[in-house]
């Protein structure tokens, strides 16, 4: 028997050796996924909008499909005067002008906040600055994330669309698509859910159209995560498709956004901290306003110090009673008497006459 032939396995012998599939190799195929689910679709670009009504438009479009957002941005713009009026209406009158779409109440929630967001920080509705060259995307992202000017979808597809920036916006329809073939993951501060590498396989070019697919197909699915239709077609990409949950993971609270960050063009500026710990940094210089509130508390705890010695001071001390006076004070009490006596009787005394004066006189 030849080495070939020993190694060589039967027909009906079952091989399972087969690796997972690459991240680069599972987009490409969800890409041709989409591509046949969407044709005949009647996909188009997008039209012209301003930068307010683009982010309008995404908070309509999240997580519903494209005819019924098209739908639910006519009747809004037909129906009211200006944002203004959609900003001050209640929750449920703004969800009852928006029943062509499939969660109306949400919708109109997102509409509104939004709209109350912008107002609060600009007090107007104008965002057309934004178009103008440069100014990096990620400036303009964390601009709008600031102000609250909309869900993360709602940033995302304005600053594909109206800013021309090279993003793929994901809703949640979307993101559990991703989820199931393991391509989305939880950013490194644990405060958003992100899919990396997709830039990458996807050209700008070739990003929008992309995106518009992806959408039309994951909208489909929303209200159906665990529909066997679509974990037959995501197992054919990924066999352990079948087995990962589509829930969206936990995530931290995000810390509120500055105007300081949306000039970095971050969402969040640190600060380098100082390599030394605590014990070993030096301490820091007093200021001017430290010294003079130490000099009037060290005034405020003198002024009583004084206050007592003065009392004490201008206070004679009384002697006590049983205390007789000693024979020097006497003396001394004597002899002032008579020192005194002889002033007084000089002043009293009468004038001399001029013989007596002579008689007192010394010979010579």
């Amino acid at each position: 028997m030849s080495a070939k032939a020993w190694f060589r396995f039967p027909a009906h012998y079952p091989i399972c050796f087969m690796a997972a599939p690459t991240k680069n190799k599972k987009i490409a195929a969800l890409v041709k996924l989409v591509q046949k689910k969407c044709r005949g679709a009647g996909l188009t670009a997008p039209p012209q909008r301003s930068v307010l009504e683009t982010l309008m438009y995404a908070a309509l479009l999240e997580n519903a499909p494209f005819a019924q957002a098209d739908l639910a941005y006519t009747v809004l713009e037909n129906y009211y005067i200006d944002w203004n009026e959609i900003r001050v209406c209640s929750v449920r009158e703004l969800a009852d002008t928006l029943i062509d779409l499939p969660h109306p109440k949400e919708a109109a929630e997102r509409v509104r906040n939004a709209l109350q967001g912008i107002f609060e920080k600009t007090y107007m509705f104008d965002f057309e600055d934004m178009r103008k060259k440069g100014k990096p995307l990620a400036e303009h992202i964390a601009t709008l994330e600031s102000m609250s000017a909309g869900t993360p979808y709602m940033i995302q597809y304005a600053a594909q669309v109206a800013l021309d920036g090279h993003l793929i916006p994901f809703d949640e329809a979307a993101l559990r698509i991703m989820r199931r073939l393991g391509l989305s993951q939880v950013s490194s501060d644990g405060t958003q859910e992100v899919c990396i590498g997709l830039d990458r396989v996807i050209l700008k070019k070739a990003a929008l159209t992309f995106a518009a697919q992806l959408h039309h197909f994951a909208a489909g699915y929303y209200d159906v995560p665990d529909s066997p239709e679509l974990l037959s077609q995501l197992s054919a990409i990924d066999s352990a498709a079948v087995e990962r949950s589509w829930e969206a993971p936990a995530l931290a609270s995000k810390p509120a956004v500055t105007e300081s960050a949306s000039v970095q063009g971050t969402a969040s500026a640190v600060k380098p901290v100082s390599a030394k710990p605590p014990a070993m940094q030096a301490p820091k210089a007093k200021t001017a306003d430290t010294k003079k509130s130490a000099k009037k508390s060290a005034k405020k705890e003198e002024a009583p110090a004084l206050k007592t010695e003065k009392k004490t001071a201008s206070k004679p001390v009384k002697a006590p009673e049983s205390a007789k006076p000693t024979s020097a004070a006497k003396k001394t009490t004597a002899k002032t008497v008579v020192k005194k006596a002889p002033a007084k009787a000089a002043k009293k005394a009468k004038p001399q006459s001029p013989s007596k004066a002579l008689r007192k006189q010394k010979p010579k």
